[in-house]
């Protein structure tokens, strides 16, 4: 994770968001008088997201728990593709 200004962002607009789209960087970018944001690959987003959703339910965290553990336990089925069609 990086910090940058917001002047030092506008004149490196190209570098900085190729590194953030290229090397999955993060970026803090400080603002004087404005509270700092944060820039991340819109992928990394996307994937909070999914996981505050899936995390939102206590019955979903739940089920969630129990299929971690059944899954280190062994307690799976291994299946075929084409036996799900």
């Amino acid at each position: 994770m990086r910090t940058t200004s917001a002047t030092e962002l506008r004149k490196n607009m190209k570098f900085e968001l190729d590194k953030v789209s290229n090397e999955k960087e993060t970026i803090i970018i400080h603002r004087a008088s404005n509270e700092d944001v944060v820039m991340i690959p819109l992928s990394e987003w996307n994937s909070w997201t999914e996981t505050k959703y899936l995390l939102s339910s206590k019955n979903n965290i739940n089920h969630l728990y129990k299929s971690i553990n059944e899954a280190e336990s062994g307690e799976t089925t291994e299946l075929d593709i084409s036996e799900l069609w």
